[in-house]
C-alpha cells in the first residue's frame, strides 16, 4: 500500500507486545495509520478486519496485513486496536456507533470538529435556516470542495449531533426514524 508511514513495514508492529507501554505506543502507531490511509484515501468506513468498504478499494486486502513483509495483526489485537479507537473518538461502530460493530466509520476529525466544519458550510453557502437533507450534504453539488463531501448519510447524521446538542440543528427524520434533513439556525 502507497502512502503509508515506514512504521507499517516493521515487523513487530504486527505482534502484541507484552510490555504495557511499549503496546500504547504500538496502538497509537496502529491509530495513525488508519487514520492517515482513510484520510488519503477518502475513506470513511472499515470492517472489523480492516478493509475498507464501499470504496473502489484500492487495496484488496486488509490494512492489517502487509503481504510484502508477510506479516497480519491477529484478530485480538486488531480488536484492542478498535477498542482503543472507539474510546479515543477516532472510530464509530456502523450499528448505532457500538464498539462490537462488524464495520467502523473512522474519524479523522472528532465529532465537534465535523459539526464545526458543517456549520462553517452552512453559514458561508448562506443555507442558515433552510432545510438542507443530509443527501445534500453528503452528495451535493454545494459541498464537493469541503472535506465532509461523500461522507456516509448516517455519519453525517451523528456528526451534526453537537450542534443538535448546542440547539444549532434539528434532525428532520423519516418514519423510521433516520435523519433523512437538518435546519441549522
Amino acid at each position: 500500500m502507497s502512502g503509508l508511514p515506514a512504521i507499517y513495514s516493521f515487523p513487530p508492529l504486527y505482534t502484541r507486545q507484552p510490555n504495557g507501554l511499549i503496546r500504547r505506543q504500538q496502538i497509537n502507531s496502529w491509530i495513525e495509520i488508519i487514520l492517515q490511509y482513510c484520510l488519503s484515501q477518502k475513506c470513511w468506513r472499515m470492517t472489523a478486519e480492516g478493509m475498507p468498504v464501499g470504496e473502489t478499494d484500492v487495496i484488496a486486502q486488509s490494512i492489517f496485513h502487509n503481504s510484502s513483509i508477510q506479516r497480519v495483526v491477529p484478530q485480538v489485537f486488531v480488536d484492542e486496536i478498535w477498542c482503543q479507537m472507539c474510546e479515543e473518538g477516532k472510530a464509530l461502530g456502523v450499528q448505532d456507533g457500538k464498539r462490537d460493530s462488524n464495520q467502523f466509520y473512522i474519524l479523522w476529525r472528532n465529532l465537534d470538529s465535523w459539526a464545526s466544519l458543517i456549520l462553517e458550510w452552512f453559514e458561508s453557502s448562506g443555507s442558515l435556516n433552510q432545510v438542507v437533507t443530509i443527501y445534500e450534504l453528503s452528495q451535493g453539488d454545494g459541498t464537493a470542495d469541503w472535506e465532509f463531501h461523500g461522507m456516509p448519510e448516517p455519519l453525517i447524521a451523528h456528526c451534526l449531533k453537537p450542534l443538535c446538542q448546542r440547539n444549532r440543528a434539528t434532525l428532520i427524520k423519516d418514519e423510521r426514524g433516520i435523519a433523512v434533513a437538518t435546519k441549522v439556525v
